[in-house]
Formats: structure tokens, sequence, C-alpha cells
């Protein structure tokens, strides 16, 4: 592992930083600016994200946030995995996936970005639809099976925060469940993704206390439920 570093510290230091500034383009400040001039993180709940643009200017400009902030998540991905695969001299000694590696770092910079965005004040949403680009790219069936999941609690809770919170959190266990009874991967591998996933999960939490105390109190804000 540490000729590893050694050798690969450039590509993957190229993965952070372009996942980073991928993820800093928030489309929900963008979108709304566009439609409106105004800022959307002063209005409804102040997140920058699609469900607070949905909320204070419809479908449309939300539906193309969520677009662009899956997007640029999967670009994320992919540059990281690009570089780590393009860009090496030297693998580590359980061999992994370059790919693989690569796509996590970028990735997860994808979403801190999107977070803590560069472009407006680290000022930014809440990750959740950054996740699931990401997860498209690194593993399709983890994603699928996580917005399902969300998909199945908001409709049964009406709570955005909630199924967002739950569906991430299966994340790690999918990626155990998938890694070591139907990809056989060797163990290190799999502890290396179930390790993102568990950041991703910490960032997730973090950016939604808030939601979480309100959940607890019953008071969190419903879909159509006005202000």
């Amino acid at each position: 592992m540490g000729a590893f570093l050694a050798n690969s510290w450039l590509a993957l230091l190229l993965a952070v930083l372009g996942g980073y500034l991928l993820g800093s383009v928030n489309w929900a400040i963008i979108v709304t600016r566009f439609f409106s001039r105004k800022d959307i993180r002063e209005e409804g709940g102040g997140n920058a994200g699609a469900t607070n643009v949905l909320r204070a200017h419809g479908k449309l400009p939300a539906a193309l946030t969520a677009i662009g902030d899956v997007v640029k998540s999967v670009l994320a991905a992919l540059l990281g995995g690009w570089l780590l695969t393009h860009i090496h001299m030297a693998q580590p000694a359980w061999e992994p996936s370059l790919w693989l590696i690569g796509g996590y770092f970028g990735g997860f910079a994808g979403i801190i970005g999107h977070v803590l965005p560069l472009f407006y004040g680290f000022r930014g949403g809440k990750g959740v639809l950054t996740t699931l680009g990401m997860f498209l790219v690194l593993d399709a069936r983890v994603a699928l099976t996580c917005l399902g999941i969300f998909i199945v609690i908001v409709a049964i809770s009406r709570m955005v925060s909630l199924g967002s919170v739950l569906a991430i959190g299966c994340g790690a266990p999918l990626l155990v469940l998938t890694g070591f009874v139907f990809d056989h991967l060797p163990w290190q591998q799999v502890v290396f993704t179930v390790v993102f996933a568990a950041l991703v999960e910490l960032v997730i939490v973090v950016k939604h206390k808030e939601n979480i105390k309100r959940i607890a109190a019953g008071t969190e804000r419903k879909l159509g439920q006005k202000s």
C-alpha cells in the first residue's frame, strides 16, 4: 500500500481536486438564479438542493437541479476512475480495481464540493443526489436499491429528509452483501467501499441534523405541506 500511495498520489490528488470542483457547481443556485434571479439559500429551508427548489420554484427548476446534481457526481466519479487508471505506477498489494479507488475518491470529493462549494461561499446542499450519482457509477445495484428504499419511505412518510437518511444508511450493508455474497470480492476491497459509504452517511446525517431533530419532535415538514 505504501508503494501504491507513493506512486499514485498525483492521480489521487487530481481526482479529489477535480471531483471537488465539479461538486462545487451548485445547480440549485444556478437554476433558481436563471429562473428568478433569487438565491435559493435565502428561500424556504435555506438548502441549496432540489427539494427546496421544488417547494420554492416548482417542478421544472427542481428537475433541472436534480439532473445537474446527479450528472456532476457521475462525472466526478468517472473522472477519478479515469485518472487513477491512467496515472499510476503501482498496484496496491491487495489489487482492488484502480478505477474503483479513483471513483470513490473523486465521487466523495464531489459530495463534499456540493455540501461546501468553493464557488458559493461554502454554503451548499445536503449531498443526497450527489451520493446517488456516485453510486450509480460505482455500484448501480446499491444505488437503485437505495433509491427504491427512498421512494418507499417518502411515499409512506412524505418526508424527504427521513427517506434520504435511511436510504443512504442502507448503502454500507448493501455493499457488504453485494461484495461478499454476490461478487465474492477480497475483504479488503469490501472494507474500502464500506468505509467510504460510512463517510458519506456521516456527511448526510450531519447535514440533516436539524431535520432529524424535527422528525423526532414530530414537526418535520412534509411534501406538499405549506410553511
